[in-house]
């Protein structure tokens, strides 16, 4: 009886300690703010793919391999891959070490590219009517539309700007570019380059894809 009270009398303290220390250590990440400040990012990846843009607005960017003569348009997306594992996981393990109720907003993480985007280059690599021919730089030929509303075109430059803009949510930064010649061939395919201001180039190639008249 007198070693099972030492045992009980020993293990109520230890206990109150753990307790303790997991208190403090969630109140810690519970109280301490959470930086505003944008996450330095690299741009390292490129994806280039075809979208809709029959309509006034864009309703969606689902993939698509048919685009219209008179409505090519393509969405140009530079990524930071290796900051995606740590971006993700970050909310979640603060979540996990913190209580909710203290928790007054939830994090909403922005990014800024370190290196920024000096220039985007844009090849066909298929003929697209008599004058623009395989081979040919279309840069000129080429706008850059709002996400929300295709009936306001801006030049690259423009777009190049949003790419070099701070992000929000994601790792990544993306704009809409639109071909304002209309293609008279039954496929269209382009690359992309674009060029950053540490001297590396992005290339990114679309698939092949079937035009239709509009």
């Amino acid at each position: 009886m007198t070693m099972e009270k030492d045992k009980n009398g020993t293990l109520i303290p230890k206990v109150l300690i753990i307790l303790t220390l997991s208190f403090g250590f969630k109140l810690f990440f519970s109280c301490t703010p959470y930086s505003q400040d944008p996450i330095e990012i690299d741009y390292n990846y490129i994806s280039v793919i075809g979208i809709d843009n029959s309509d006034r607005f864009l309703a969606n960017y689902s993939v698509i391999d048919t685009l219209f003569s008179d409505a090519v348009a393509l969405k140009l997306t530079l990524s930071d891959t290796s900051k995606y594992y740590a971006a993700s996981l970050l909310p979640n393990l603060l979540e996990a070490f913190s209580f909710q109720t203290l928790i007054a907003d939830d994090i909403d993480p922005s990014y800024v590219p370190r290196n920024k985007v000096t220039d985007i280059k844009i090849k066909t690599l298929l003929d697209i009517n008599d004058d623009l021919k395989a081979g040919d730089d279309i840069s000129e030929y080429i706008f850059c539309a709002p996400r929300e509303d295709f009936d306001l075109y801006h030049n690259l430059s423009y777009g190049i700007s949003r790419l070099n803009d701070i992000q929000s949510y994601y790792e990544r930064g993306s704009i809409i570019l639109v071909l304002k010649a209309s293609v008279k061939n039954t496929y269209a395919h382009f690359e992309i380059t674009v060029i950053l201001d540490n001297g590396i180039e992005l290339l990114g190639t679309t698939e092949i894809f079937t035009i239709t008249e509009s």
